[in-house]
């Protein structure tokens, strides 16, 4: 099953699925390898139209949605 999430606020939209290829791409940028990231969580605020990342409880990181 594919699933495609979006977020709608303040008349923007925004694909929710893109978060995690961006995030793969940091972290692989950073000279880690994908299968070393055991716990990834994604934090979208659309308030502020950023997302926060934290992998493996140590790496973090941010950029505009």
């Amino acid at each position: 099953m594919k699933a495609d999430l979006f977020v709608e606020f303040n008349g923007r939209q925004v694909d929710c699925g893109q978060f995690a290829d961006r995030i793969k791409a940091e972290w692989k940028a950073a000279g880690n390898k994908v299968k070393d990231a055991k716990d990834v969580k994604i934090y979208y605020k659309p308030d502020d139209g950023n997302v926060y990342y934290v992998i493996n409880g140590g790496f973090k990181g941010s950029f505009d949605a």
